[in-house]
């Protein structure tokens, strides 16, 4: 997972961590884990990412499959 794109993508769209693990239904603490790459994120939660932060097909493999 290339955590700097994931994290760029988010800051671009202007979300907090916070907002973003709202939108998820997890705790702040848990999203920051997955935001580092300590645990992965499930496909619920790629799904949701992809529509918040509007991200294209290559941004999907550029964040989450490498």
């Amino acid at each position: 997972m290339d955590i700097q794109k994931l994290k760029g993508a988010r800051v671009a769209k202007g979300f907090t961590q916070e907002t973003i693990a709202e939108k998820l239904d997890i705790s702040t603490k848990t999203y920051n884990r997955k935001e580092l790459g300590f645990v992965e994120f499930n496909r619920r939660e790629i799904a949701i990412l992809v529509d918040i932060l509007g991200l294209t097909q290559d941004e999907v493999s550029e964040i989450f499959l490498t």
